[in-house]
């Protein structure tokens, strides 16, 4: 997917005495199938916005998937969730959105197209999930989304799972169904957050990033 100037928002707020970090992720295909594949006619389509808002319940991390693609995509849908190291402990449960049903445990295991990424993406402790039969269906279509909840190891914090997301030691993959074009593609997200926020005490800070 393409990615553009935007400004990353990080607000500082009072609650509950606690901080509640929360950042918002694009993805990027990286397979090669069809017209939206990496050398397809219409990589980098402006209208294909997947995302994955990243938040905590101060011992959990919690990863809402979401649709918000144009409707010239139709029916493209996210069916399978991977996630690739970190300090994640297990997920704990997957709460299904409007129009979706998602279960733990992808099929298949792995990433389609996992050895195609430097290192390859290794799905771990069975850290997946994947919609219900019929998959793009009850996939993340236009307009929903699936919230993945996991516990995180003893110490663990979400400012752990933010730096991981950035350096890549915690990799999240999604495989994509239903383009117009009857392909699927993979995508894995993009380590720059499109947006951030972080609850706590302070102020308001806008950092600008340029286009890239």
């Amino acid at each position: 997917m393409m990615r553009f100037a935007t400004a990353i928002v990080i607000t500082l707020l009072t609650l509950g005495g606690g901080t509640l970090f929360a950042a918002n992720y694009d993805f990027e295909i990286f397979t090669d199938n069809g017209n939206w594949g990496v050398n397809g006619p219409n990589f980098g389509d402006e209208n294909l916005n997947l995302f994955v808002e990243v938040y905590n319940g101060f011992e959990t991390a919690s990863f809402k998937f979401r649709n918000e693609s144009g409707p010239s995509l139709g029916s493209v849908s996210i069916t399978d969730i991977y996630f690739d190291n970190g300090t994640l402990l297990g997920i704990s449960s997957v709460e299904s959105g409007p129009g979706t049903s998602f279960s733990k445990l992808a099929t298949p295991t792995e990433l389609p197209g996992a050895n195609l990424l430097e290192p390859d993406f290794v799905t771990n402790d069975q850290f997946s999930a994947d919609s219900n039969p019929p998959p793009s269906k009850n996939g993340v279509e236009m307009g929903e989304w699936v919230i993945i909840h996991f516990d995180l190891k003893p110490g663990g914090t979400l400012a752990d799972v933010l730096s991981e997301l950035a350096d890549g030691t915690l990799r999240i993959g999604i495989h994509i169904q239903s383009f117009p074009d009857g392909k699927s593609e993979s995508a894995v997200h993009v380590p720059e957050p499109a947006t951030m926020c972080l609850l706590g005490l302070g102020g308001l800070v806008l950092i600008k990033r340029r286009k890239v």
